[in-house]
């Protein structure tokens, strides 16, 4: 008797949950919706382009049908959370908002939903307020989370609000078992706005759940986001990510992802300059040792006059890791005046490691300008040879080397608690980990 596929187990699941994830009747009819176009589709596999480097024999050996974990000590949570004074914290376990985890009094013009409790008390405003997932192979994992969504939260920044202190939004593993978590999130930066958003995904002791999100980032006109993205799960725990942002015309978006820990991570941007004069900063720092895998997806879309991307990745694989990062921009006809930048920088630290970089530009107008660039390859051996007549190792030469290559990136995270965290995560998988101490 052949094992059940992934889309039969899926569709086992919703049979055995659907009467307990709330919403009534509106609710139960998007999430079979959800489901059959799932069904119809499949979820993404080797064959579809943006996805024939993710291991998805891994994520096939989550379960679809997540018990709910027991509510975990708040000092356990704590204790992996970092400590960055005044943040205001959002704190999800296993993909639901904890309120008593959270911060209760917020500032005036921050608001936070918990999208559970919203589902049930007003199924029609969630309805509206969550977008349903397109069709696509990049957004079927979107689309699965819709099928069985039940929680997450919303962030509402006000229009002309300035939130001084970061949000911090901690999305907690606390599952045992190897089991999916659906997640929601949506922000909505209102025009003007100013705020940084801190997402920090950590799992509590040997976690072992895999996280599936769905988020989606509202810039108003005029608005400014910085947001930045620490993964430190444990060996077990795995991440899959969603994100939809859309940008009004002179809005700004920063992102800062540092991939740092996990078994997996597959994380998909989907971002759209929609205004004219938006810009973005998109850097990324990713970390494959051991077996894990990290597989990052950008699809920047400039459709608004005069908008600009920057894009600077850098990836490093070591031991059995495996790392891949996809990078496509397309400049409409639209986006005369549009300036894009894509750079994507990996190293290989063993001969078993693995590295694959596609950086795609497609320009449907004349009045741009481009430019793109990928390199892949080893330690400089002149600069090794340099710190070895200096003194050191080699072991301690290449540990040095790979850490001035990683906080390059590392440096321009504007929170120093994160810097000192990503920092310290990579430190520790370095030899000589006090000379690299002393370098800091």
């Amino acid at each position: 008797m052949s094992a059940a596929s992934p889309i039969e187990r899926i569709s086992a699941a919703h049979a055995r949950l659907a009467h307990r994830l709330g919403g009534g009747a509106a609710w139960a009819g998007r999430r079979h919706a959800a489901l059959g176009r799932l069904v119809e589709r499949g979820l993404p596999d080797r064959r579809d382009e943006n996805w024939k480097y993710l291991d998805h024999a891994r994520i096939g050996e989550y379960a679809f049908d997540a018990e709910p974990a027991a509510r975990p000590e708040p000092a356990s949570v704590n204790a992996r959370l970092l400590g960055i004074p005044a943040a205001h914290r959002v704190v999800l376990l296993d993909g639901r908002f904890s309120a008593p985890l959270s911060t209760p009094a917020l500032p005036a013009g921050l608001e936070v939903i918990d999208i559970a409790a919203l589902i049930e008390r007003d199924p029609e405003a969630a309805n509206s307020l969550l977008r349903a997932p397109g069709d696509s192979a990049d957004d079927r994992f979107a689309l699965l989370a819709d099928a069985f969504a039940a929680g997450g939260v919303l962030i509402r920044v006000a229009p002309g609000c300035e939130v001084a202190e970061p949000v911090y939004l901690a999305h907690v593993a606390t599952a045992g078992s190897p089991a999916i978590h659906q997640a929601r999130v949506v922000v909505d930066a209102g025009a003007g706005s100013r705020f940084t958003l801190f997402e920090h995904f950590v799992a509590l002791g040997e976690a072992a759940a895999l996280g599936n999100l769905a988020a989606e980032l509202a810039l108003g006109e005029g608005s400014a986001v910085s947001h930045l993205r620490l993964h430190q799960h444990g060996p077990a725990a795995a991440q899959v990510e969603t994100w939809f942002v859309r940008a009004a015309a002179r809005s700004r978006y920063e992102q800062h992802l540092l991939a740092l820990g996990g078994r997996l991570l597959r994380s998909n941007l989907d971002l759209v300059l929609e205004g004219a004069h938006a810009t973005c900063r998109l850097d990324g720092l990713f970390l494959a040792d051991g077996e894990r895998q990290v597989d990052l997806l950008t699809k920047i879309t400039h459709r608004g006059a005069a908008t600009e991307t920057v894009q600077e990745y850098r990836g490093i694989a070591a031991a059995r890791g495996r790392g891949a990062f996809n990078g496509r921009v397309t400049v409409e006809a639209s986006a005369r005046g549009s300036n894009a930048s894509q750079t994507s920088r990996n190293l290989l630290l063993s001969p078993l490691a693995e590295i694959n970089t596609r950086p795609q530009l497609e320009i449907n107008v004349d009045d741009v300008q481009c430019r793109h660039g990928a390199t892949t390859g080893t330690l400089d051996d002149d600069h090794l040879f340099y710190l070895r007549s200096r003194g050191l190792d080699e072991a301690a030469a290449r540990a040095l080397l790979t850490f001035a290559f990683c906080r390059d990136v590392i440096g321009r995270v504007p929170l120093a608690a994160v810097r000192e965290a990503a920092e310290a995560l990579v430190a520790g998988v370095l030899p000589d980990r006090e000379l690299i101490r002393g370098a800091v």
